[in-house]
């Protein structure tokens, strides 16, 4: 891989983060994101974004240290400190690492950073299920609080299920919104793993011939 696509692996990720940051800009120019915030109670949209925001940043420190891992091993000078790709790698070039089982196990190390990014962006679609179950059980339990029929009650009734309503819908597309977003991110990390893996095999194979 020549260094210009190597560069590109990083910059494609502040290209992402940017168009994710305009989309975020203009929703909240219709008061959208600060409404979701604001009105559901449950805090769970809360939750979603912080751990989307600490897994979007996880997912750009990893292909920063992937970038360089491929710019050191295409200049064949594996050696730097504080980066698990490096780490890796330098174990399997060190082994025997035209043996399969050491290959596999090389794959399978790689996989697993890639694996806990799917992990969580599942976590995110399963947190905004929770989320509208909450909704659902706000309304329903506003309905418990009716006796008798008049205008006041209704009126308090139709606020409550209102909220109720709120939560299940603003839960559920945050996150609707934060696993597509992580799903696209790990997907491209995974087509960049796929590539380191293949790339180091490959100079495994090269310098065992000279």
């Amino acid at each position: 891989m020549n260094d210009q696509k190597i560069d590109n692996i990083f910059i494609y990720w502040i290209y992402f983060v940017s168009i994710i940051i305009i989309f975020a800009y203009a929703l909240e120019s219709y008061e959208l994101i600060s409404g979701i915030f604001r009105d559901d109670i449950s805090y769970i949209s809360t939750l979603i974004l912080f751990i989307f925001l600490f897994y979007l940043a996880r997912g750009g420190i990893h292909l920063y240290k992937l970038r360089d891992a491929f710019r050191k091993l295409n200049h064949h000078d594996i050696k730097i400190q504080n980066n698990i790709f490096f780490d890796i790698t330098n174990n399997f070039l060190q082994s025997s690492c035209k043996d399969i089982t050491k290959q596999d196990e090389l794959k399978s190390k790689f996989y697993e950073i890639v694996d806990n990014g799917f992990f969580i962006s599942d976590l995110l679609l399963k947190l905004g299920i929770v989320g509208t179950v909450i909704g659902f059980i706000i309304m329903l339990s506003s309905l418990s609080t009716i006796d008798e029929m008049n205008l006041s009650k209704m009126n308090n009734l139709l606020l409550s299920m209102s909220g109720g309503m709120k939560v299940a819908l603003y839960t559920t597309l945050s996150g609707l919104i934060g696993s597509i977003l992580l799903t696209i991110q790990n997907n491209f990390f995974e087509n960049k793993i796929n590539a380191f893996i293949s790339e180091i095999i490959n100079s495994c194979q090269d310098e065992k011939k000279n």
